[in-house]
């Protein structure tokens, strides 16, 4: 859903800016643009209510040009009022728990009879984490650093991360195996559920972001992400840290809530 609230403010952005231009640059030119082709380009006129045309000369030119601004800015603005609209209507109308509510508003006398298609969110988290388990790096080093949730992580900033998660209620997992497209096997530091729209999030934090060959090993692993269809800033989500820039807890936060609430 936040696409579509994403694209009426962008739609509202563009609407300002064109009712400051239409304001800034119009001129008062009462009639509609012709033109005739021409071997060297084209010939242009002015059609005026009256059905007299006037002539426009090269030297005139930035006449036509501002009267065929005005026109696309015209009937960009109807469209985007168009577009405007029917996003609203659609917002307002629009419920999003409607369809699991189809299954959570029946008495509980009638859901045990059925096995619903769109789950409970209890059991649509609970049903995740199970297909997901964590603590699956074969790395030697093991976790010393004990999360909120009770499981042990390898840094201080993963600690903090996992505890974040926590505080904002985000069903994670640490370290799962994760089987590419391409038949590899990678560790994602995190791995998110989107509660609201069911989205599987990755999360890899870099820790070393300033050491070269720790920066190069990992660009590579983020390339790799990609080319199996995990987008950056879609489906994986990445956060660092150098020695003079420490872990920005305020973006962390900004990340969850914008990705994954």
């Amino acid at each position: 859903m936040k696409k579509y609230y994403e694209k009426l403010e962008n739609i509202k952005l563009i609407l300002a800016k064109l009712e400051k231009l239409m304001i800034d640059k119009a001129e008062d030119i009462d009639g509609t643009i012709s033109f005739s082709k021409r071997k060297n380009g084209y010939q242009y006129y002015i059609y005026h209510p009256d059905k007299s045309r006037t002539y426009i000369k090269k030297t005139d030119l930035d006449i036509i040009k501002n009267m065929a601004q005005q026109e696309y800015y015209r009937n960009l603005k109807d469209e985007l009022e168009k577009q405007k609209k029917q996003l609203e209507q659609f917002l307002d109308n629009y419920h999003e728990l409607a369809l699991k509510e189809v299954y959570e508003n029946r008495s509980h006398a009638k859901r045990i009879l059925i096995e619903p298609l769109i789950l409970p969110d209890e059991q649509y988290i609970e049903q995740w984490l199970q297909q997901r388990p964590g603590n699956q790096n074969p790395f030697p080093e093991k976790g010393k650093y004990k999360t909120e949730r009770g499981e042990y992580v390898r840094s201080k900033s993963e600690k903090i991360l996992a505890d974040l998660f926590y505080k904002y209620n985000i069903p994670y997992q640490y370290e799962p195996e994760i089987k590419l497209k391409n038949g590899k096997t990678i560790y994602p530091d995190f791995v998110l559920l989107n509660v609201k729209e069911r989205k599987t999030i990755y999360w890899e934090h870099l820790g070393l972001a300033s050491d070269p060959d720790y920066a190069s090993k990992n660009l590579e692993k983020l390339n790799m992400y990609e080319k199996n269809g995990i987008m950056l800033g879609q489906d994986l989500i990445v956060s660092m840290e150098t020695e003079l820039a420490p872990l920005d807890i305020k973006l962390i936060e900004e990340k969850i809530k914008w990705y994954l609430n």
